[in-house]
């Protein structure tokens, strides 16, 4: 039962997460860096996916490492068979992904506010009422340009995650 409910845990963190990530690079910020999205709705989705984010962020590893400790013992069946490095890959994708995020919208937060340090950040995130007593912000195509070459990264990283989780639940042998 336990086994069962981390599987639905994880497989409902991390499509919470990817379709998350592929909805802002494909419907936001296309409009956001054509300026026909408004800047706070563009800081606002940004600030959701990056909840998203950090929420499965807690859930995907503490799931995954259940599943991995379940299923994968001896550990060195993640080195030696093809669903284990189909796992090992899963998180290297899965930091790689995070960090990306994580760095544009951090680039995004500093364009309107230079000083903000990485501990506020990682407090706060990127919230619409940051941009509350800020002089002139930058407007969305700005905002868009600053982090689009990591959306778009870990957009594609979502991808191969997805790939990824086929071939494990199709239990196709990597």
């Amino acid at each position: 039962m336990v086994l069962t409910t981390a599987f639905v845990l994880h497989v409902l963190s991390g499509a919470l997460w990817t379709g998350a990530t592929l909805y802002v690079v494909y419907a936001t910020l296309p409009r956001a860096t054509d300026g026909t999205l408004g800047h706070d709705a563009f800081v606002d989705a940004a600030h959701r996916l990056l909840m998203v984010t950090r929420w499965t962020g807690v859930v995907l590893p503490a799931t995954g490492a259940y599943m991995i400790w379940r299923l994968y013992t001896p550990l060195e069946a993640l080195a030696t068979t093809g669903r284990g490095r189909a796992v090992l890959a899963m998180l290297s994708l899965w930091g790689v992904m995070n960090g990306l995020v994580e760095l544009g919208v951090l680039r995004m937060r500093r364009e309107v506010d230079p000083e903000v340090g990485w501990g506020r950040y990682m407090a706060e995130g990127f919230p619409i009422d940051a941009l509350d007593g800020v002089g002139r912000t930058p407007g969305s195509a700005r905002l868009a340009a600053v982090a689009r070459p990591y959306l778009l990264a870990s957009a594609g990283l979502a991808v191969l995650l997805l790939v990824d989780a086929a071939l494990l639940a199709g239990g196709v042998p990597v």
